[in-house]
């Protein structure tokens, strides 16, 4: 049976961690401690992340990391600005699932983007066989522990691919002994499940 593991970040969802900074910004009279996205990626969102950091504690790293003025409901609703799920993707995993593909989703999404998707985006789930939740190992992708656990439990025979954004748990999945596949779209995403068939044929 053909398993493809895949991202929910940078995948299934697509999320505009700009748009977020931004309205920060402009919620926060014009003044923020940071100036792009990428300056949140710390110690302290992947602790959140993987379940280590509990949500007031995340809501006060963030205030001082922000400069936040303002409540800590503005500051949580505005952490999910841009959140959406790219339709070609469903499609995609849609048409494996019908052809007796295994579905399997890596989730290492914090508290907040979880509760967000669940309440806008929650039929999703029901696409996949299995969720493994960075919260649930205590570790999030790229740590070899997240992948161990994404491996607990797939058939040994068979393709295994693994589909991501971010190129740093592409490899992690690689060293964890899976077919990575840096994610492109969905038609790159249907183009290397075909492959991944081909090759094991």
């Amino acid at each position: 049976m053909p398993t493809l593991i895949c991202a929910l970040d940078g995948v299934l969802f697509s999320e505009a961690p700009q748009r977020r900074v931004d309205a920060w910004r402009a919620a926060n009279g014009g003044v923020l401690g940071l100036t792009a996205a990428d300056d949140l990626a710390d110690d302290a969102l992947r602790a959140f992340r993987s379940g280590l950091l509990d949500e007031a504690g995340y809501a006060g790293h963030l205030r001082r990391r922000l400069s936040w003025t303002g409540t800590d409901e503005d500051l949580v609703q505005l952490w999910t600005t841009g959140s959406a799920v790219v339709l070609e993707v469903i499609d995609v995993l849609s048409g494996l699932r019908e052809r007796g593909w295994l579905l399997i989703a890596a989730d290492d999404a914090d508290p907040w983007t979880r509760r967000n998707r669940e309440g806008q985006f929650g039929w999703t789930s029901s696409l996949f066989d299995r969720v493994v939740r960075a919260d649930k190992v205590g570790a999030a992708r790229p740590d070899p522990r997240f992948f161990a656990d994404l491996l607990r439990g797939l058939p040994r025979h068979g393709p295994r691919l693994y589909v991501d954004g971010d190129a740093r748990n592409v490899s992690a999945a690689r060293r964890a002994g899976l077919d990575g596949h840096l994610f492109s779209g969905a038609a790159g995403l249907r183009s290397a499940c075909r492959s991944v068939l081909l090759a094991s044929t």
